[in-house]
């Protein structure tokens, strides 16, 4: 849980305002001694702090309201997915670093529209267990890969992850040049065999591999993916991620669907 901002308590105000009264008095003392000058200026100053601090407040009072927003998207779209289907593991935390339940629920959705044969994640973890238990759900014989860079998660992951068709792939970054640039992402190597993918899910790598840090994900799938591909992409609030999309959509002719999610969720497909 986040810890209350101090400035935003009914004693910091309090406080405030005292110390406030008090340099008016101040202020006051010094003009009746014969030091001019500064009462008017003093004033002025005092009253840009609380107007500054007001402002800061409308921010925090508007962020407030959206987080009770989202945290009601949240409850309902875990109800949503339980109505779906009942999970026989109990899925690893949710929102924060990891992603939020109204992404897994856009997930679920397409699962069940789509009816993916191919399902591949760059990115492993709750969305990895999330896909495991429905396709296991519904019997499906769809074959379903996440990659994760980072060994340790990845066998985590894949502890959970008890769907035979599902495998989580420990996939260390590796150095591509796309478009005359280096990048930096992974190691497709295991999905050598794997082709017509019909849902494909990033959120990974983190942002704070690279700049623009998903944009190799389509440079390096595109020829994996099926005609009728769907591609989602969490995340999207970010002003890298939007770039990314923007050079995707520009680079491969691809309609875009945004979709107001905790994080920002964006569909792409031709």
């Amino acid at each position: 849980m986040n810890k209350q901002k101090i400035y935003t308590t009914f004693s910091f105000f309090k406080g405030a305002a005292a110390l406030s009264a008090l340099c008016v008095l101040a202020l006051l003392l010094m003009e009746s001694l014969g030091y001019p000058g500064f009462l008017l200026p003093g004033l002025a100053l005092i009253s840009l702090g609380f107007v500054v601090l007001g402002f800061r407040i409308v921010q925090l009072i508007y962020k407030l309201q959206l987080d009770r927003v989202h945290d009601t998207n949240q409850v309902e779209s875990m109800q949503w997915i339980y109505q779906q289907f009942q999970p026989k593991v109990a899925f690893p935390p949710m929102r924060v670093i990891a992603g939020s339940p109204d992404f897994f629920k856009v997930i679920v959705e397409h699962c069940i529209q789509l009816q993916p044969k191919v399902i591949v994640e760059a990115g492993s973890g709750v969305s990895s267990v999330v896909i495991s238990e429905w396709l296991r759900s519904v019997n499906s014989e769809a074959r379903h890969y996440a990659l994760d860079h980072l060994e340790k998660y990845a066998r985590e992951t894949a502890r959970k992850v008890e769907n035979l068709n599902s495998e989580v792939l420990f996939a260390p970054l590796k150095s591509y040049s796309l478009n005359g640039s280096d990048w930096k992402w992974y190691d497709i190597s295991g999905l050598a065999n794997v082709e017509d993918i019909d849902l494909l899910i990033i959120d990974g790598p983190p942002e704070d591999i690279q700049k623009e840090a998903r944009f190799p994900a389509l440079p390096l799938l595109l020829e994996k993916l099926s005609d009728k591909a769907v591609i989602i992409l969490d995340d999207t609030n970010r002003p890298d991620e939007q770039a990314t999309i923007q050079k995707w959509k520009a680079a491969y002719n691809l309609k875009e669907q945004y979709l107001f999610t905790e994080k920002g969720t964006t569909i792409l497909y031709r």
